[in-house]
C-alpha cells in the first residue's frame, strides 16, 4: 500500500494527474484544493468547496459530479500544480471523492477496493459511502 501522502495517479480530463489527499488542514501551498468539510478552518483557502456532512454522502450526486469534473478540468489546465482533496481526517469523505474520481477515470472494478488499495485501507468509512461510490456514474 502506498502511503497516503504519496498521492494517487488517475487519468482525468485527458491527462495523468497525481492527486494527494488527507486532512484539509494539511493543504499544500499552491495546490488545487477540493475541501469537503465546510467547517474546516482552511476551507476558505479551497479552490473548490463541496461540503458533505461527516460520515455522510453528497446530497446531490449531480452537483458532486460537476464539482469533481471541475476539479479534473482545473488539474488538466494547470499541469504544474498538484491536486489535493481533503475533509476533516482524510478518510471517509475524501476516500469517497477519490473513489468517484476513479470511476470517472475509468478504473476497472470496485472503486472502494481501488481507493483502499491505492490510498488508505480506512478510506470510505460508512456503508452509505460505499454504496454511493459503487453506484456513482461518470
Amino acid at each position: 500500500m502506498s502511503a497516503p501522502d504519496a498521492g494517487v495517479e488517475l487519468f482525468l480530463a485527458g491527462r495523468s494527474c497525481r492527486i494527494f489527499a488527507g486532512p484539509f488542514a494539511a493543504l499544500p501551498a499552491d495546490a488545487i484544493g477540493l475541501c469537503l468539510d465546510g467547517a474546516n478552518p482552511r476551507a476558505s483557502e479551497a479552490t473548490l468547496l463541496h461540503p458533505i456532512p461527516d460520515f455522510d454522502v453528497p446530497e446531490d450526486p449531480d452537483a458532486f459530479r460537476a464539482t469533481l469534473q471541475r476539479f479534473a478540468g482545473l488539474l488538466a489546465a494547470s499541469p504544474e500544480r498538484i491536486g489535493y482533496i481533503g475533509c476533516y481526517a482524510g478518510f471517509g469523505r475524501t476516500g469517497l471523492a477519490l473513489a468517484c474520481l476513479a470511476r470517472m477515470a475509468g478504473v476497472a472494478g470496485d472503486p472502494v477496493a481501488w481507493v483502499r488499495a491505492a490510498y488508505d485501507p480506512r478510506a470510505v468509512e460508512t456503508p452509505a459511502q460505499e454504496e454511493f461510490a459503487r453506484a456513482f456514474t461518470a
